[in-house]
């Protein structure tokens, strides 16, 4: 053991001499004080989990031409510590970076107000309900659906459209890729995801690290950083980023815009390229818009998007709006309220009739502390998936949860 000991500090030296090392954490509670839903028989219930637990750290040589980062990340959803995200990057010109491995946020991510940004550190922390954002909790992955068990917690997002249908999320999955700035206006953005995740499609025989498969799944994007705001177009060969063998892909078209005082605007386009065995050919058009206007203690968010043209005739939008006000300098408030709806004759299949179907959630929540610092949040959380199949009530789920954030 002290053998051992010796061996890490001398590494440790070693390694502080060669890089300039940064070491973080962050520890997430959460505790639903009490807990329960509409549903025939359910109890009152309450529950606690630790949402997450991070350690960053990221480290780079004197003369910033190699660097690396790596996450350890446990999460109530897997049960395991494991590496979250790691990369290494080098950079021999001022114009070129090349990237190897997984950031878990994404590289190259369009979304503004419209994806993480909407709720921040309150969605990490299970206190906000942030659904249409998370790529189908608990489930089935088919695009534009996530999760299609209306009896989870979770449900009322997944019979709806997400957001990231129309806006780019970014690289995500394990692989190569490399940045390109011809100027500080321009940039070219490039990504091969190596790592393959099991989508419905046909591999046609071949193994699913086939060649064939993995740079089709290619990434590209073209950024401009312009005086009015940012334009970027990005190819996205898998599908959400990532190696997808059934998808055809699709095609992101983004602007955000910051040409009006004290107001962000945020528009997204995403043509989905028709491959039949996925979702995606049923509704290959996604548009949507974000805003977000401030205004000294006050603020409101806004975001909605569609997934429309389908086969099935039926359109898909998911619309969230949230005012929040500054009580004082420590404590904030936030009003968060969302709607989901399905129309057109093939929601008459699903819900025994009806051809239209709405969710809703309703959920308050207070701040304690900084945006970014150590901070104690607690809220309500009311929602109801809204889809009524043949058989099955429409369920209202309804807690009551607090937690504490503290970062070091």
């Amino acid at each position: 053991m002290k053998k051992l000991i010796a061996i890490s500090v001398v590494f440790a030296l070693v390694a502080g001499a060669v890089f300039a090392v940064d070491v973080s954490g962050t520890v997430i509670g959460t505790a639903n004080v009490i807990e329960s839903s509409t549903a025939k028989g359910d109890k009152v219930k309450a529950s606690g989990t630790m949402d997450r637990i991070r350690l960053d750290g990221a480290g780079e040589t004197d003369g910033s031409d190699f660097g690396g980062y790596i996450r350890i990340q446990y999460a109530d959803w897997d049960g395991n510590f494991k590496p979250d995200a790691a990369y290494a990057w080098w950079k021999p010109v001022d114009q070129f970076k090349l990237i190897i491995g997984q950031q878990s946020d994404g590289f190259w991510g369009k979304e503004g107000v419209t994806g993480w940004g909407f709720n921040q550190i309150a969605q990490d922390t299970s206190v906000a309900t942030n659904p249409g954002i998370w790529y189908g909790w608990n489930g089935v992955q088919d695009p534009p659906f996530g999760n299609d068990d209306i009896s989870s917690p979770y449900a009322f997002g997944s019979p709806y459209m997400h957001n990231r249908y129309t806006f780019f999320e970014g690289w995500l999955a394990w692989g190569a890729g490399m940045e390109i700035t011809p100027t500080d206006m321009v940039g070219i953005n490039i990504a091969i995801p190596y790592h393959s995740y099991e989508y419905p499609g046909d591999t046609k025989g071949d193994p699913k690290n086939s060649a064939a498969y993995i740079y089709k799944a290619a990434i590209a994007q073209f950024d401009f950083k312009l005086d009015f705001g940012n334009i970027a177009l990005t190819y996205d060969g898998g599908g959400r980023a990532v190696a997808s063998d059934g998808s055809g892909g699709a095609i992101y078209l983004y602007a955000g815009l910051n040409v009006i005082e004290n107001l962000g605007i945020d528009v997204g386009f995403s043509y989905h390229l028709t491959d039949k065995d996925i979702a995606d050919y049923k509704h290959p058009i996604g548009v949507g818009i974000g805003l977000k206007y401030t205004a000294d203690s006050f603020g409101v968010k806004f975001r909605t998007s569609a997934a429309l043209a389908g086969d099935d005739k039926n359109t898909y939008i998911n619309t969230s709006v949230m005012p929040y006000f500054a009580i004082s300098d420590t404590l904030s408030a936030f009003i968060n309220i969302g709607l989901g709806m399905q129309m057109g004759d093939g929601i008459k299949a699903m819900t025994g009739g009806n051809s239209s179907t709405m969710g809703w959630y309703f959920n308050p929540y207070l701040r304690a502390g900084g945006e970014w610092g150590p901070s104690f949040y607690a809220g309500v959380k009311v929602e109801s998936p809204g889809l009524e199949q043949k058989g099955a009530d429409n369920v209202i789920n309804w807690s009551v949860p607090i937690s504490l954030v503290v970062s070091f």
